[in-house]
């Protein structure tokens, strides 16, 4: 590995190995290595059809174009997609279209699915010169979202609250079997930006604020996805796409490089080294620059410092954009060969063949090196032979017995029971009494489209017609549990219903359950420009709080909502984020104590809508504005969460005083349930260095355990901290290690050491702090 990449890779993202604490890190082998004699015959495959190939055939296989290119118009998609044979021969006999993606308006079928690849697969094997087969993606970003019936897990932000790496793991190869079960080879997941931009409309996409918990849970299901070498992963979007100043979708990110490299690059860094082969690139901007056009961001560091060599994807009609939206191409042929010079192997062009014809001609002219595409070419060509697409191009009809299995329906209610956080539990309120009179109101208490959120059966999600009819709502849920359960709609997500009705019959009952939230959403339709949570929810909470019972919010969301204004008065408040089909009854068996609650809260939950600091704040960021201490209130911190017992912490303690640069301090903290029942807790290594050349945050998560404890056990936890968890990256962009006091704090507990200049024997002067 050359010492640029050795910055990048090593330095930065050795952070990312912690995450899970080393003890939990995922120690597996990445993608599924083959054979040398499999490497040499796929080698061999692609330097023979590269030789014969024309430029147009070399130019298609860099051309992806959607579903509906080929589809036959006029006819009804729900199960199934009817392919226009003559559009469909046009694509992949007469273009060479090398992949193709998306659903025609909604999910399909596992025999819709295998028909429509089935066609598509037999005309690029049987009916074209070469006989390359056709790489199909999509969408599966919290499960099998476009395949009916298909297993859906919580949305990114959920499973990352329940801050299990093994869980995420599962998770991710669930999605892949049901991927390849419907003939679907190329998953566009995970989401690796990172979420510290709450209006952001692809927050709910996202593992949270922390990039190392974004690198560990993405590097878990980067390995669950491509655990069996039949799907190949995507890391998206690469990169700082998450953080639009606006917050709107697809808008600018003012960022120094430093920044970008601190806080955005690790989760991505850390999943290549996993052997994730694919990346889908932001389709915004950093600071001025677009990232499709962007030969730093693509070439110099993606490739140059991080050392990936599969194939980067654009976004949807992002090279386009390029001329039409970002206005740095003065056509669209300049905004391909921008593109291209960048480092893009694939367009998702995803509608016409202009880029195609584009390309052509800039290598005709000489303005793109044939070379260049061939390099394309060879990406493509090989992530197809890897995934054994040349031997095995139809659907598998055999692999249907992987699909919704019960075995994966058990691990999507165990990740939606996991991931719901409770937030505040005044006086006990909860687990509910079975027997007590429960109202339940709000929008998102009979929503299922709210518990799923986008990329569920649509792209919004939000077309109830669509959903199965097994999984049950919230209400149904309850229903199913409580004795005396009554449902009074009180208000819609943004429109008004009854708020009358809904505090006469919280008068009469013992308690009030109020789901409150957003709809499902996606993309640039989810665009708001204020946090707060709708005026008409905030109106129907203070209506049964006014009856004078206990009330209870539920918090059926995709992105922190200001709920500052009711928050005082609700005696409980649970985090459900977007759970998926199992999240009915997850909620449900939380709220009533069937499931003691173990999730953590994976960013930091604003109190008012430009308060928008996250954890890792400046000290100066957490001052009043008198100068004092105060500054920083939250309505709810990054890893808040309460169960049904009780933990206590005790004996923080250090392994060593000093340490030397490439050196390690053995951390240990012996942890207790000391309540009455079973529960998870989630143990979180923070550190703070209290002097650096840039100013330090008050405090940066550096490793975790989740841990599962019996009433009055205890567990000595271990953690190894290495000097290369402490280091930031300075202003040149390399990240440096300073000599300095460091505080480690876990569990309300604080332990010091000290970084001292120099080597340790084992790392040479190589590794010296400076």
């Amino acid at each position: 590995m050359k010492r640029s990449r050795i910055l990048a890779a090593v330095s930065i993202l050795l952070a990312t190995a912690p995450s899970a604490s080393r003890a939990q890190a995922v120690v597996a082998a990445p993608y599924p290595a083959a054979s040398p004699a499999v490497e040499a015959a796929w080698r061999a495959r692609v330097d023979s059809l590269l030789a014969r190939m024309t430029l147009e055939e070399k130019v298609g296989q860099m051309t992806q174009v959607t579903l509906g290119v080929v589809a036959a118009r006029g006819t009804p998609h729900r199960d199934s997609v009817r392919l226009d044979t003559a559009k469909l021969r046009e694509a992949v006999v007469t273009r060479h279209v090398g992949s193709i993606l998306n659903v025609e308006g909604a999910a399909l079928s596992v025999p819709g699915w295998h028909d429509a690849v089935t066609q598509i697969q037999r005309a690029a094997m049987r009916d074209t010169r070469l006989g390359i087969p056709v790489l199909y993606g999509i969408d599966f970003v919290h499960g099998a979202g476009y395949t009916r019936g298909g297993t859906i897990f919580p949305q990114n932000l959920g499973m990352a609250a329940t801050f299990d790496t093994a869980l995420a793991r599962r998770a991710g190869r669930v999605t892949a079997d049901e991927a390849y079960a419907s003939g679907l080879p190329w998953n566009f997941a995970p989401v690796l930006d990172v979420g510290r931009q709450p209006l952001w409309p692809r927050f709910y996409e996202t593992f949270g604020e922390d990039p190392v918990l974004a690198a560990a849970m993405g590097r878990a299901q980067v390995l669950g996805m491509q655990g069996s070498g039949r799907v190949a992963a995507t890391l998206k979007h690469y990169l700082g796409y998450s953080n639009p100043r606006s917050g709107h979708d697809r808008t600018p990110a003012y960022m120094t490089p430093r920044e970008v490299r601190e806080s955005y690059l690790p989760p991505f860094a850390a999943a290549v080294r996993a052997g994730a082969l694919a990346v889908m690139v932001n389709s915004g901007e950093i600071d001025g620059e677009p990232l499709h056009a962007s030969r730093y961001w693509l070439t110099d560091v993606l490739r140059g410092e991080l050392g990936f060599d599969g194939v980067v994807v654009s976004d949807w009609q992002d090279i386009l954009y390029l001329h039409t939206r970002h206005h740095v191409a003065p056509t669209p042929k300049d905004a391909v060969r921008m593109a291209i010079d960048a480092g893009i192997d694939m367009s998702m062009t995803p509608y016409d063949y202009q880029f195609a014809d584009d390309l052509t001609a800039l290598v005709r002219e000489g303005a793109v090196p044939e070379s260049r595409v061939d390099r394309s070419v060879r990406r493509i060509l090989t992530m197809k032979a890897r995934l054994g697409l040349f031997e095995h191009p139809y659907p598998d009809p055999l692999a249907a017995a992987e699909f919704a299995t019960e075995a994966s329906a058990e691990t999507a209610r165990r990740a939606a029971r996991e991931s719901i956080t409770l937030l505040k539990n005044e006086g006990g309120v909860l687990p509910l009494a079975k027997d007590a009179r429960i109202l339940v109101t709000g929008p998102a208490a009979a929503s299922l489209t709210a518990l799923n959120g986008g990329w569920t059966y649509t792209w919004q999600g939000r077309d109830a017609s669509q959903l199965p009819d097994g999984p049950r709502t919230l209400l149904e849920a309850m229903l199913r549990r409580g004795r005396d359960v009554r449902y009074v709609a009180g208000a819609g997500f943004d429109g008004e219903a009854d708020l009358a009705a809904a505090g006469r019959a919280a008068r009469d009952a013992d308690v009030v359950v109020v789901a409150v939230g957003e709809d499902a959403y996606a993309e640039t339709p989810g665009n708001i420009d204020d946090l707060t949570l709708p005026e008409v929810q905030l109106r129907l909470v203070e209506a049964v709080q006014a009856a004078g019972r206990p009330v209870v919010l539920v918090l059926v969301e995709g992105r922190p909502r200001i709920i500052s204004r009711v928050a005082d008065g609700a005696r409980g408040i649970v985090m459900a984020y977007q759970p998926g089909m199992q999240g009915g009854d997850a909620i449900a068996d939380v709220l009533f104590g069937d499931a003691n609650p173990g999730g953590r809260l994976p960013f930091t939950y604003p109190r008012h809508a430009n308060a928008l600091t996250t954890y890792d704040h400046k000290p100066s960021e957490a001052l009043s504005s008198d100068g004092g201490p105060g500054g920083f209130r939250p309505q709810f911190e990054l890893g808040a969460g309460m169960g049904y017992t009780t933990f206590a912490y005790r004996g923080l303690a250090l392994g060593a005083a000093e340490v030397r640069a490439g050196g390690t301090v053995p951390v240990r903290v012996t942890v207790e349930n000391t309540g009455r029942r079973a529960g998870d807790e989630t143990v979180l290594l923070f550190t703070h260095q209290r002097y650096a050349a840039i100013t330090p945050p008050v405090r940066r998560l550096r490793a975790f355990r989740k841990l599962a404890l019996q009433p009055g056990e205890s567990r000595v936890v271990t953690f190894d901290l290495s000097t290369d968890d402490l280091r930031y990256v300075a202003r040149d962009g390399r990240p440096v290690l300073e000599p300095g006091v460091f505080d480690v704090m876990v569990g309300g507990l604080t332990a010091s050491f000290t970084v001292v200049a120099g080597a340790s024997p084992e790392t040479g002067a190589a590794g010296a702090a400076r």
